[in-house]
């Protein structure tokens, strides 16, 4: 068996949220499709599986009806444990409780161990009723809301992973380490070796391309590729001309005259100037840029010569999430390499600060693969990049200067033409606070910093008339872009 656990996803949010708790406290796991077979758990031989439930009183399908036989140690949460109680012979009855403060009780058990009966916030409790061998661990005003098989290490509760919550924490650990066996062996140096031998036995003895796209995870990975490859290793930054201020000479200046990888800079400006032109809805100027890096990058293989795989710099949250970074693969055949796709955002700028890139780089705002064409409204044009080139700087700026953007998860401009002049743009600001739950909300930045960025915008650039701020919230990561 392998020190390790797997978070079957039932919940984009509710595995983002235990994988996250898990890997705190040194404990490895990763994120499978809820619905991965019994053959392809054995192959990955974990302690234990995490059922990730959400907290929405729905019941999710598709677990494999063979787990809870399969001697494997399961712990359902949320609306999950739900679905493992009914493989278990019980019914999950009507909603008893919603969005309730209640008092719940525990009894005595390896899984609850030093867990205190008291008031928590229920966001959704059904009826559980539960069938032989399985006695009750956890209850709301006689409801039960968490159980135990009697011989079978299965537990389930309908709880929620919390943020800032040590009994979160706690029952997370006591399944891992009392009842799983785990071990607290997980941290930077160990992610860096295991991927660091993973790129080594993937790549072979053959020459392998790093796509990069200006940003960490690109960064990150060709660092652990580097490490892995040497002078094996050749990466193509593709400039695309839809970077925010300074960022594509800053990126070559650190990677290439710093660092040393050897990297080729192709500066397509112009063809994604031209290939957008006419291009104003946002899902079809995300494919043609797609498609444009995607030739341009066969372009450059045919230069190349033979290769052996590609490496990306795809994050867990790119595959929770989606939008992330646009380095396809190159050709149909050439393996992919992804030493980063079972981090997440925060985790990979713990690797990079282990790695040893400077905080500035670690700290730049996350950013949409396709760059400034999603953040301008209608068609982009050369002009329109200009302006909110130097909007976006001048608000990025003062928030730096004024400390603001330390309280801060995200904040970018966004132009909109104006419907009634067409030489004159909107400047929307967007600046939000991020929770453990993926909500979002609109920070309230200090009025006196918004009046600063305003008269620097308006007296920069002539072509603006308006700016705004927007307080629209967001309840997923995915709703924070425009």
């Amino acid at each position: 068996m392998r020190d390790m656990l797997l978070v079957l996803n039932f919940d984009n949010d509710a595995s983002r949220a235990i994988t996250r708790k898990l890997r705190s406290e040194r404990v490895f796991c990763k994120i499978v499709p809820g619905n991965i077979s019994l053959e392809e758990i054995k192959a990955q031989e974990p302690l234990g599986l995490l059922l990730a439930g959400g907290v929405s009183g729905q019941t999710p399908a598709g677990l494999d009806s063979r787990i809870p036989a399969a001697d494997i140690p399961v712990l359902a949460l949320g609306d999950a444990a739900g679905l493992l109680l009914s493989l278990l012979g019980g019914t999950v009855g009507d909603i008893a409780y919603q969005g309730a403060v209640m008092p719940v009780s525990y009894t005595d058990c390896a899984l609850l161990a030093g867990m205190e009966s008291g008031e928590r916030m229920l966001p959704c409790v059904r009826e559980f009723h539960l069938p032989e061998q399985v006695r009750p661990l956890a209850s709301a005003q006689e409801t039960v809301i968490g159980f135990a098989h009697e011989s079978l290490p299965l537990y389930g509760a309908q709880l929620q992973i919390e943020q800032n919550d040590p009994e979160s924490s706690l029952i997370l650990k006591n399944f891992a380490l009392n009842i799983c066996g785990c071990t607290t062996w997980w941290d930077d140096d160990a992610f860096v070796t295991r991927a660091v031998e993973e790129i080594s036995r993937a790549a072979g003895s053959g020459r392998v391309v790093c796509a990069m796209t200006g940003g960490l995870d690109s960064g990150v990975s060709a660092l652990l590729a580097h490490k892995a490859l040497g002078d094996r290793l050749k990466c193509i930054f593709v400039d695309t001309g839809l970077l925010r201020a300074r960022e594509g000479d800053e990126f070559i200046a650190y990677y290439r005259d710093e660092i040393g990888l050897d990297i080729t800079r192709i500066s397509a400006q112009d063809r994604f100037l031209d290939a957008l032109r006419g291009v104003k809805e946002p899902a079809e100027k995300r494919r043609v840029i797609i498609r444009l890096i995607q030739d341009i990058l066969r372009e450059e293989e045919e230069k190349l010569g033979p290769i052996t795989a590609l490496v990306r710099g795809t994050s867990c949250n790119d595959i929770l999430y989606g939008g992330g970074a646009l380095s396809p693969a190159l050709g149909d055949q050439v393996p992919l390499i992804e030493p980063l796709r079972e981090l997440f955002k925060n985790e990979i700028r713990q690797i990079a600060d282990f790695l040893g890139i400077p905080a500035d780089m670690i700290s730049r705002q996350p950013f949409p693969g396709s760059g400034l064409a999603l953040r301008i409204m209608g068609e982009v044009t050369e002009e329109r990049l200009t302006t909110l080139r130097a909007a976006d700087a001048l608000f990025r700026g003062e928030l730096l200067r004024s400390n603001a953007a330390k309280r801060l998860w995200q904040y970018f401009a966004v132009l909109i033409p104006m419907p009634d002049c067409e030489e004159k743009s909107v400047i929307c600001l967007r600046a939000i606070q991020a929770a453990e739950s993926s909500h979002t909300y609109a920070a309230r930045l200090p009025y006196d910093v918004m009046e600063t960025v305003t008269d620097l915008i308006l007296r920069d650039q002539k072509s603006v008339g308006r700016v705004t701020y927007d307080l629209t919230p967001a309840y997923k990561y995915s709703g924070v872009e425009w």
